[in-house]
């Protein structure tokens, strides 16, 4: 491999022996103060030409810079704005492991450009024509800090995009999901991790393209969780890294919400999330949308609450005491047990405890009864089971027409241990299509 020297020395010179050449300044990463060293580090140089014509039409004429292994003509490709005669580039791959990105461009393009980078050092100017070029800095590539607007619409579209990755995982639209996430979701969440990053270093750093060098300044448990956001093409690791994407985007926002003084729409983040927490509990066979989703951990209190209310109001013919003796034991329970809960934008109304087809459970909030969410938590069940059962009090008679009008069909009849009151044995199958 060639080294930076040989490559400089060598850019140069062809630059001093070509008449058409008048100048020549580099750009990038190589004249970047704080940017990482490496090998793979591009030379990104721009020769000032008379015009570019010439060498359009003598392709051959890159061939002294050395082997290449490939390349692109960009201003070639279809497309708009390129302006080959005044701007025309060469990428070059060569053989020894050096790239070289270079650009023709004439006198008062070339003017222009420098003053848009300020990035640039100047190598050479045959005709003292080219404006000074003060020390290179990366000034213009800090990160910048959001106006209002431009936080709550990075926020808005981060929580909206979601709604199309849940679809497509439920769809196993794999390609399609990627692409969402990787276009659409990400620039929101490493937009809104720089701007984190800007607020601890008072916006005078820059995170690089894409947030490349985001390692440098988050901590190291933050940049794991962020490594753990792209995952591999198994739809397992896709709902993954998409609960870890929506931790960490909900968490950074609170924060630069708060430092910079803009409110963040916590409701928004939640109803946005609850409807992800939805698709993904959703049947596979589903033919209506339900919001139904996996019961968690903070859910235990709102769910147990619901529980003793609804066996208070729907069993008068059991003491009292016999359901509020076991509310502890009922909540210890329900933190290890498979349940769905029923959940709007106005809050948890209802849940159902269901294991391997058994209904351990259906209550509904007193306010929000005969509301078709009942219904929706067995529907719910139906789609994940193709039979399912339980047992219902035979002086519930609410609870056992309801369950008969859910298409329940009435078993065995005995009696309940426990309370040694008389129950029924419902079971309900899918027809079979």
């Amino acid at each position: 491999m060639r080294s930076r020297k040989e490559m400089m020395d060598m850019i140069i010179e062809i630059a001093e022996k070509d008449v058409r050449i008048r100048g020549a300044y580099m750009g990038g990463s190589r004249t970047n103060p704080n940017a990482p060293r490496d090998v793979f580090q591009d030379y990104d140089i721009v020769y000032v030409v008379r015009e570019t014509e010439s060498f359009r039409m003598d392709r051959g004429w890159i061939d002294v810079f050395g082997r290449r292994m490939y390349m692109q003509y960009p201003d070639d490709m279809p497309g708009e704005g390129a302006e080959p005669e005044n701007c025309y580039g060469y990428l070059m791959q060569f053989a020894d492991g050096n790239r070289l990105d270079l650009r023709l461009m004439t006198l008062e393009y070339a003017k222009k450009d420098i003053l848009h980078d300020r990035l640039c050092v100047l190598l050479l100017d045959k005709d003292n024509m080219l404006p000074a070029i003060p020390d290179a800095t990366d000034e213009d590539h800090w990160v910048k800090k959001p106006g209002k607007e431009e936080y709550l619409h990075c926020c808005n579209e981060f929580w909206w995009i979601l709604n199309s990755v849940g679809k497509g995982l439920w769809r196993e639209e794999v390609p399609y999901v990627m692409d969402m996430i990787n276009k659409y979701s990400r620039p929101e969440l490493i937009k809104m991790l720089s701007w984190d990053v800007g607020i601890d270093t008072d916006f005078s750093c820059s995170v690089g393209k894409f947030g490349k060098y985001l390692k440098r300044w988050l901590s190291e448990d933050k940049y794991d969780r962020l490594v753990r956001t792209y995952p591999n093409a198994d739809k397992d690791a896709i709902w993954q890294s998409v609960w870890e994407m929506c931790e960490l985007f909900d968490e950074t926002a609170n924060r630069v919400g708060k430092k910079l003084g803009y409110p963040y729409n916590e409701m928004e983040a939640h109803n946005s999330r609850l409807y992800l927490d939805c698709t993904y509990a959703l049947p596979k066979d589903a033919e209506v949308f339900l919001m139904v989703r996996r019961m968690k951990a903070a859910d235990v209190d709102k769910t147990a609450e619901i529980w003793l209310e609804g066996n208070l109001d729907a069993h008068s013919f059991i003491p009292e005491e016999y359901w509020r003796g076991n509310y502890d034991d009922v909540k210890r329970q329900l933190a290890g047990a498979e349940a769905y809960v029923y959940e709007d934008c106005d809050g948890l109304h209802g849940f159902v405890g269901v294991k391997d087809g058994y209904i351990q459970g259906v209550f509904v909030r007193k306010e929000m009864r005969s509301k078709g969410i009942g219904k929706a938590l067995l529907d719910f069940c139906k789609g994940k089971y193709t039979e399912l059962s339980l047992h219902v009090y035979s002086e519930n008679k609410k609870a056992l027409e309801f369950y008969i009008r859910e298409g329940f069909q009435v078993g065995k009849v005995q009696s309940d241990g426990n309370t040694e009151q008389k129950e029924y044995e419902m079971i309900w199958r899918k027809e079979c299509e």
